[in-house]
């Protein structure tokens, strides 16, 4: 399907949800919710990938109620992190974090056979289990409680987007808010949380969907005394998705 339809469908949907959530009121650090754009490079690829992260890092705010439009546009300069604008004056940056490196390569590894792909193709689509975030970072449980809708969001937006591969990057953190949407049975492929595969019985998450820690957590910490297994879940993520 091409990709205006796409985010014609997303639009509608979208204007549903903000209409509900704008009627409440939001203090000024709760972020504007994360809403996606589609490229039209993610309908041409062999495998359509969704990366499912934790909450934003500022996003706007839920207070001045941008429109879905408005939200969707700044989706798409934000440009899958290859031109972030924080609102610091400073010039748009193109992120590398390990987020978005592990993003960028599990979604080369998987399209790599059309020639025309690099990993900076925006050729997949990243959103958050959480849409929205509290002064930068996770929302409290009263927050959260009071946008179940944005967590409700994420089945709508795969039934309309249909992914072929799902990998939530969460970890542990919000397994509450994963369950209670779509009820997952989740095979263990490597033990203590650091790859499951995720299935559901109405088939609302694709038989490709996968979950693994957030990609910072990979990187291990010597403070902690946890391994760097960063490389090892990516290779791993991809012989499994692939």
């Amino acid at each position: 399907m091409a990709a205006d339809i796409l985010n014609t469908q997303l639009l509608k949907l979208y204007q549903k949800y903000t209409d509900s959530i704008y009627a409440e009121t939001w203090e000024n650090n709760v972020s504007a919710p994360l809403l996606m754009h589609v490229f039209d490079e993610y309908c041409a690829m062999e495998n359509k990938i969704l990366f499912v992260g934790q909450e934003t890092h500022s996003w706007g705010q839920m207070n001045l109620k941008p429109s879905p439009a408005d939200l969707l546009k700044k989706y798409r300069e934000f440009n899958l992190g290859k031109s972030a604008d924080y609102g610091d004056k400073k010039p748009p940056r193109y992120l590398r974090s390990p987020f978005w490196n592990f993003n960028r390569n599990v979604f080369y590894q998987g399209n790599w056979k059309n020639s025309e792909v690099t990993n900076k193709t925006n050729g997949f689509l990243w959103t958050n289990i959480s849409k929205f975030d509290c002064n930068s970072t996770t929302p409290s449980e009263d927050l959260q409680n009071r946008n179940v809708a944005g967590f409700e969001l994420l089945k709508a937006e795969i039934a309309i987007l249909k992914p072929d591969v799902v990998v939530f990057l969460t970890g542990s953190k919000y397994d509450y808010r994963i369950n209670n949407v779509f009820n997952p049975v989740r095979e263990t492929i490597l033990p203590d949380g650091y790859l499951y595969q995720l299935s559901t019985a109405d088939g609302s998450l694709p038989p490709r969907t996968f979950q693994t820690k957030h990609p910072r957590t990979l990187l291990g910490s010597r403070r902690n005394k946890m391994e760097n297994r960063y490389k090892e879940i990516v290779e791993k993520v991809v012989a499994c998705a692939f």
